[in-house]
């Protein structure tokens, strides 16, 4: 029962310090913000946050991959009921179902190769499905033809949370698949 505790105690600490983080980084990149900032706010002492983390940046870089991870399950689940065409409004939905982290690491703020990573998580799933779809294609045009999809579609992203998320996930996933359903051809 002590150690539950405890355990329960690590997981809220942990949870003021990223919150924390984020708040700070709504006002500012993560190159200007100290350990210090993020205690101060976090109303605890550099002692506790050394414990849980090296420095600010290993901290960002922990609710990075947390959400990464998190994407790349959903993307996982979505793929493996082979509903591809679901995959944009899945991430979209998770997406506005975290807009408030969300917001801060896709924002100005935030680590631009970020997105990037959540996108290409498909990268190998769209090359087959495309090459299936296109019999005798060159390799390097699937991957570029992914590559220009994939930036099309984060920067889409990337506007669509900057500007508030006023559509819904459906819309701009709709937007997405609609824009990138072509496949190239020789």
């Amino acid at each position: 029962m002590a150690y539950e505790k405890a355990d329960q105690r690590v997981r809220y600490t942990k949870m003021v310090i990223k919150n924390s983080l984020l708040e700070l980084m709504r006002e500012r990149p993560i190159g200007k913000v100290t350990v210090t900032d993020i205690c101060r706010k976090a109303d605890i002492n550099r002692n506790t946050f050394y414990s849980h983390y090296a420095n600010q940046f290993e901290l960002l870089s922990s609710i990075e991959d947390e959400l990464y991870e998190d994407i790349r399950q959903v993307v996982g689940r979505t793929m493996s009921l082979e509903a591809s065409g679901k995959l944009s409004y899945e991430i979209c939905k998770y997406i506005k179902a975290n807009s408030n982290i969300c917001k801060v690491l896709f924002s100005e703020n935030g680590n631009k190769d970020l997105l990037e990573r959540i996108l290409y998580i498909s990268h190998d799933f769209n090359i087959e499905k495309w090459k299936n779809e296109a019999k005798q294609i060159d390799q390097k045009l699937f991957d570029d033809w992914y590559t220009f999809t994939a930036y099309g579609s984060i920067a889409i992203i990337e506007k669509w949370v900057n500007s508030g998320m006023k559509e819904s996930p459906g819309k701009i996933a709709a937007f997405i698949d609609k824009a990138t359903e072509a496949v190239p051809k020789n």
